[in-house]
């Protein structure tokens, strides 16, 4: 059971270099934006006119953003598997 407790709610954010509440806050935060730009882009759908390049430009930011965080995360466990160089 606590196994189970503990793959589900600590092992990722832990892998990520983050604590629950902070992987929680992020993963949110990325969820509110999608929401936001899932409505833009109905309305886009609805209108063509508006909001022509609103949800592109966002998700190659956010994508970005993503990326980041990934890299943030290899190296978090890079140095926890206590490898260091480059290339790694």
């Amino acid at each position: 059971m606590i196994r189970t407790l503990n793959r589900l709610f600590v092992d990722h954010p832990r892998e990520v270099g983050e604590s629950y509440f902070h992987h929680m806050a992020a993963a949110a935060g990325f969820s509110a934006r999608l929401l936001r730009l899932s409505a833009i882009a109905l309305l886009h759908a609805l209108m063509p006119g508006l909001c022509k390049t609103t949800v592109s430009d966002a998700i190659r930011t956010m994508a970005i953003e993503i990326d980041g965080r990934a890299d943030g995360a290899r190296d978090s466990r890079t140095r926890e598997a206590g490898a260091r160089g480059p290339g790694l």
